[in-house]
């Protein structure tokens, strides 16, 4: 997801986070949501929200409230005439990828692999990652940054005390 061939610099928008998620996850939420908005403006690079609605794998965190973040490079959704022209004016002539065509014609396919990427793009992607990892590390307290108003662990919100062998048994797969 963050080596998209005709890519996007996306950023999960906190403010699109489903309501119906515990409310505490929000604050840091937010607050990682605008470390990376800060990376990109540091860089001068462009950068656009994309909804987190919940459908990836910050879903299950978010909906037993655990702040959630990150980026997008872009999937089946089709490049804009405009985003392309924005991406051409910010990056160079010819940099902006290729508008009515998918972000990643690969997403979820046979060819996706480290072949399919932007290799700029993916590079973007990791350093900004890093930045946020690295931030958050630094935290003194990181807890309190992310739940500035405390975690509660209630009933509804307490993760689960079981200890599981594998993922598969996690999500309650098959083994192979």
């Amino acid at each position: 997801m963050l080596g998209s061939p005709n890519y996007m610099f996306g950023i999960y928008d906190a403010r699109t986070a489903n309501n119906n998620r515990p409310a505490h996850a929000l604050p840091g939420t937010d607050k990682v949501t605008n470390l990376y908005r800060e990376w990109f403006t540091r860089q001068n690079l462009l950068w656009n929200y994309t909804d987190f609605s919940g459908l990836s794998d910050h879903g299950p965190f978010l909906a037993v409230g655990i702040v959630a973040g990150g980026l997008f490079s872009g999937a089946a959704g089709l490049k804009s005439l405009d985003e392309r022209n924005y991406y051409d004016k910010m990056l160079g002539q010819g940099l902006g990828g290729f508008a009515g065509t998918i972000h990643d014609p690969c997403y979820h396919q046979a060819c996706d692999s480290i072949q399919n990427i932007n290799v700029f793009a993916y590079e973007k992607m990791v350093q900004a990652a890093a930045y946020v990892l690295e931030y958050l590390a630094r935290q003194d307290d990181l807890q309190r940054w992310l739940y500035p108003e405390g975690r509660p662990l209630d009933s509804e919100n307490r993760l689960s005390q079981r200890k599981y062998n594998s993922i598969n048994e996690y999500f309650g797969l098959p083994y192979s």
